[in-house]
């Protein structure tokens, strides 16, 4: 520790005295807690290396006129100096303990209502609860009352720091009750036995906190509905956190609460209350009576007359893989329901159960809240192409039948109509959230059983998206995704037609050109990604690449990626770049001639790193480099490449950004692995990468992974 900071302590205590409330800076007093938390965790004991802190804590703690982010301060220090059973004993043989911990003290000087105070008393207390000497002072003054008090005060910041404390009281009781029957090699409890009087105070904390719990959970009048949210976020945190048989205790207190508010049936509680649920049903056995009143409770949960609620409950239940397979199986149906409405493709059988929620949700979706609903179907068709064959409600391909349905019903340009819900078509059409969620969804049915039979259905609603000047460039990005991944996934492309092709070529032309960045950048960003995929079969049952197969080949790519190195946007050039070198690779690999067009791309990179003003498209230059370096098979007959290598290396190095500078350095070590292949002990100045040579470009906001 610096001596020479230990000698001005005095100084700096004594100016913060004086200062009452006109200090300039706050953050400066984070900094010095900081450090005495730093010389505690890391030297002797605070106390020991900071004699003068418990004269500074005895004086502010008695002086009014200080400022509240003094005040906060000391409680916090009081707080890390008691940590130690050392530094408890000193402030309670001073008597400072208790003064500086009673609310009392601070209400009747008229400061408690000054939420900075009691953020430094809610913190001080979590940092003095380490040992079991606190917990006794902690249960003697009753600070349970005052904690609990605070678990919704109308400071966020206030309630949600003293529920991090509560939860420190109970895992200390829970660490100290443990120890009074296993043991411990802990300092702090290295006794293998708990006194009588620590065990009362452990019993008595548990039991009000029980009782507070049970007490509010409870919505009496919807005044209390945001404390019975934070009690219910409370209550979760509390079932995660601790471990049997605390938490078998506190969910044994509030389950007949929970049952009570569950008829409630108000919406604004359903999703912090199915939290409650789930963190309580993890980890109970299924024999167990708890675990099977909280099945109940979802089954409940999803009866309710709210589509709303019904459908975050069954997206709930599906999320946590619950372990009650005719659980799981009822919310996969009841979250296919909109599909099945909106679509009218069979999804269900007509001796489902869920009858009354269809008419409930039938009636939701011709309301523009319909969007809500669609959407939280869609995010969790994922999770229902996880359970098992059994289980499903239809197959796979169905549902990727009604998701390609919906998205032509989104689509503006589509002239499709639906045979389902008819009144729906007007709120989701053109809006690019459904659009993006179904999407998604379409990227997870890529591995369904059979794609190859709705192959061509997937490929010609996308060319429809790439088509419609109406698609969002988000919308567009989702969509070259899917095509990336649908073709990765399914090695026969032989059912796409000359037509389709045609028809995929003229819309990825027209995005190449679309007056927005976003737009433009993801085309060139798909075409890189794209040379990337396995080959696959065509109709000629011949092996070919599927850059082939839709696009026609690089000499449809290289010359628009060309085109797009003069791109006003420097994204563009950057991303253009990245996918030259992703395109031009194989060619590289094979040792192939360089063609006139290769020439040229080479000569405007060395362009772009001269000229370019922005460092994307510099970075993206030298890395083009780099990857050529590192794929050729024999760089020293490449004559361009070798001639080519001076007049990078000298610019980058002397390139402002530096980025630029460290794909120089990567590029140069490359070179000099390859002209002194014998290795050599590394030296302090070795370039240290594990980054393979190759895309996408490092801070591209826009950098999407196909």
């Amino acid at each position: 520790m610096d001596s020479q900071c230990v000698s001005i302590l005095p100084r700096v205590c004594g100016v913060l005295l004086v200062s009452g409330s006109s200090l300039p800076d706050d953050t400066s007093l984070e900094k010095l807690l900081d450090w005495f938390t730093t010389v505690a965790q890391t030297g002797p004991s605070l106390l020991e290396a900071c004699p003068c802190l418990v004269d500074f804590v005895s004086k502010v703690a008695f002086n009014y006129a200080s400022g509240s982010s003094i005040l906060s301060f000391t409680l916090k220090l009081t707080g890390l100096i008691g940590a130690s059973e050392d530094g408890f004993k000193v402030l309670k043989e001073c008597s400072v303990l208790k003064l500086v911990f009673n609310p009392q003290h601070w209400q009747e000087a008229g400061l408690w209502e000054d939420p900075c105070l009691r953020i430094g008393w809610i913190q001080g207390l979590k940092m003095i609860l380490q040992h079991s000497e606190a917990l006794s002072f902690f249960a003697q003054a009753d600070l349970i009352e005052p904690l609990l008090q605070l678990q919704t005060d109308p400071s966020l910041f206030v309630a949600s720091a003293a529920n991090q404390t509560l939860a420190q009281v109970l895992l200390l009781c829970q660490s100290l009750s443990s120890v009074g029957h296993n043991g411990s090699k802990n300092r702090d409890l290295e006794h293998n036995s708990v006194s009588m009087e620590t065990t009362q105070n452990y019993s008595g904390i548990i039991t009000k906190v029980s009782e507070y719990l049970n007490k509010s959970v409870v919505l009496k009048e919807i005044s209390q509905l945001p404390g019975s949210q934070q009690i219910l976020r409370l209550l979760a945190m509390l079932l995660v956190r601790v471990g049997p048989p605390l938490r078998d205790t506190l969910l044994l207190a509030v389950m007949n609460s929970l049952e009570e508010l569950v008829t409630t049936s108000c919406s604004q509680l359903t999703v912090p209350l199915l939290d409650v649920i789930l963190a309580a049903n993890s980890g109970l056995r299924d024999d167990c009576v708890p675990k099977q009143r909280l099945i109940r409770l979802l089954w409940a949960m999803l009866n309710m007359k709210k589509p709303d609620d019904v459908m975050q409950a069954a997206a709930a239940v599906l999320r946590s893989h619950q372990s009650d397979p005719a659980l799981s199986a009822h919310s996969a149906r009841v979250l296919l329901l909109p599909l099945d409405i909106v679509t009218g493709v069979s999804l269900l059988d007509e001796n489902s159960t869920e009858g009354e929620l269809r008419i409930l949700i039938t009636e939701q979706l011709k309301r523009k809240s319909c969007i809500s609903m669609i959407c939280v179907c869609l995010s969790n068709i994922p999770q229902i192409t996880l359970m098992a064959s059994d289980r499903l409600p239809c197959p796979q391909r169905l549902i990727v039948t009604a998701v390609l349905l919906l998205l032509r019903l989104c689509c503006v340009d589509s002239s499709s109509s639906s045979p389902g819900c008819v009144e729906v078509v007007r709120f989701i059409t053109g809006n690019s959230k459904v659009q993006k969620c179904a999407l998604e969804a379409l990227l997870v049915l890529s591995k369904s059983p059979g794609v190859k039979m709705v192959l061509v259905e997937v490929f010609k609603v996308l060319t429809e998206y790439l088509n419609s000047p109406s698609s969002d460039p988000s919308v567009l990005q989702k969509s070259y995704q899917v095509v990336i991944k649908w073709v990765g996934v399914c090695p026969d492309l032989s059912c796409i037609t000359d037509q389709l092709r045609e028809g995929f070529i003229q819309a990825v032309r027209k995005r190449a050109c679309d007056t927005r960045w976003e737009a433009r950048d993801s085309t060139v960003e798909f075409l890189g990604h794209l040379v990337e995929v396995p080959s696959c079969w065509t109709f000629t049952e011949q092996e070919t690449e599927p850059l082939d197969v839709l696009l026609g080949g690089r000499r449809f790519t290289v010359p628009l990626l060309k085109e797009a190195l003069q791109d006003p946007e420097s994204y563009v050039r950057a991303s253009s770049i990245s996918a030259l070198a992703q395109t031009l690779a194989p060619s590289w690999q094979d040792g192939t001639a360089l063609t006139q067009e290769q020439e040229d791309i080479v000569a405007q990179l060395q362009e772009v790193l001269f000229q370019d003003s922005e460092g994307f498209a510099r970075r993206a230059a030298v890395k083009y480099f780099t990857a050529w370096f590192s794929a050729c098979s024999s760089p020293s007959s490449c004559w361009l490449l070798m001639q080519s290598m001076p007049t990078v290396l000298s610019q980058g190095v002397a390139d402002l950004d530096w980025e630029v500078k460290l794909h120089t350095l990567e590029l140069a070590e490359l070179l000099l692995d390859r002209a002194f292949p014998d290795p050599s002990p590394s030296h302090s100045y070795a370039v240290m990468s594990d980054q393979d040579h190759r895309l996408p470009i490092a801070g591209h906001p826009n950098s999407c992974c196909c």
